[in-house]
This record gives C-alpha cells, structure tokens and sequence, in this order.
C-alpha cells in the first residue's frame, strides 16, 4: 500500500510530437543550402528531417476540409455542409428559420439528454453510448447553428463600431462649437475694450494716480480677458 501511494505518474501531461527534435539550427542550415543550390526548381522531395521544416502547402480554393494534428477540420464553418445531412436536426434550407429559437431548443433538448445521460448511469453506466450518441448529435448542431449566425455577428459588431465613430465625432463637434463661442466672446469683449470712450485718455494718462480708479478698472477688464484666453486653452 506504501508503494502505491507513493507513486506518481512519470508524465502528467502527453509528449510533444516526435517531430520537434527535426526543428535545429543545422537542419535548417542545410535547408537553406538545399534551397540556395536549387533556386530556380526547388527539390520536390527532401529528407524527413528536413520535410518537418516546410510548412504545408495551403488547400486548394475547391477544398471543404484541411487536416491538422490527423483531423480534418472545416474552412468554412459558416456552411451547414460542415455537418453531414443527415446529422442535421434542421433544415438549413428554410427561409423562416429563426437561429435563437432554434439554438435555445436545441439548447433545452441538451439539458433533458444530461439528465437522461445521469440517470442511465445510475441504473447501468453500459448503456450510455446511445445517449452520449445524442449528446454529441446535439453539440454538432448547435456548433453549425452558432456559425451560422457568425455573419449578423460580424454586421452587429462593425455596426456597434460605426456608432463608435459617429458619437466620438458628434463630442468633437460639440466641442468645437463650444470653443468657437469662447472665442467669439473674447473678440466681442476685445472689442467692447478698445471701444470705450475713456481709452484714449485713459492710455495717456495711466501713470497718473489721479485717474488710478480708471486704470484699476481697465487693468481688470484686461485680466477678464487673459483668464477667458487660459479657460480657452484649458
């Protein structure tokens, strides 16, 4: 009893594919020779430890299916052909399909078969394939319903994006407004200043103390005006 509880496991996580021991710097060193000898017509046919360093060419435009890791796996997962036909619970063809009703029945129809699932595996866990079966019918639909909703979700964020734009150039817009009447009263309240009968005089006489009350109100009405300018700037 000792012995097994003191024993671990040797790898608690799967091993990389073999083939990362091929990726070296001298394997792509002679890679590169290869490649540099043969410019014009590349070799067709390299040694495997070489072949591991090429990518796989892409599939063809005809193509459905593209394999990676020994699984094909779907180019167009919006297609309801990446599900076979008859493991379709409906009919992609229908013009009246509604993709959340369908998705939250198919939803629903999920839960019920989890419940089933736990309560054959409580009577006898043997006969749990044909439910599992149904289980994974359902995933797959749902999977193909969700991509093909991918569409309206794409149109739905760009539109949400647009909104973005529109609002972010309506506060600029308001904001220019806003400083443009700043301004416009800064020039009217310049223009009130130089305007006003006493400026003259009052210019010519500013070092005199007995019209210091007049300088004093001309040296505020100017500092009313440099703070409308810093409010600008601000």
């Amino acid at each position: 009893m000792a012995e097994q509880e003191t024993q671990l496991p040797e790898a608690p996580f799967p091993a990389p594919p073999p083939f990362w021991r091929h990726f070296t710097t001298a394997n792509e060193g002679r890679l590169k020779e290869l490649e540099s000898i043969s410019a014009e017509e590349p070799p067709e046919k390299l040694p495997i430890p070489l072949a591991y360093l090429r990518p796989p060419p892409p599939p063809p435009d005809s193509a459905e299916v593209y394999t990676t890791f020994g699984q094909n796996q779907v180019i167009d997962p919006t297609k309801p052909s990446s599900l076979p036909r008859d493991q379709l619970l409906f009919n992609p063809d229908d013009p009246n399909l509604n993709h959340a009703v369908l998705l939250s029945r198919l939803t629903k129809s999920l839960m019920l078969n989890f419940l089933e699932l736990t309560g054959v595996l409580s009577l006898d866990p043997t006969q749990h394939e044909e439910k599992m079966g149904d289980i994974r019918q359902l995933v797959l639909n749902i999977h193909v319903v969700i991509n093909m909703y991918r569409p309206h979700q794409a149109r739905e964020s760009v539109k949400e994006m647009l909104e973005g734009i529109l609002e972010d150039g309506q506060r600029e817009i308001e904001e220019s407004d806003r400083l443009k009447q700043r301004v416009e009263d800064y020039l009217g309240g310049i223009g009130k200043i130089e305007s006003h009968p006493g400026s003259e005089s009052l210019a010519q006489t500013n070092t005199i103390s007995a019209n210091g009350g007049k300088s004093d109100a001309k040296m505020d009405e100017q500092r009313r005006m440099w703070q409308m300018i810093h409010d600008m700037v601000d």
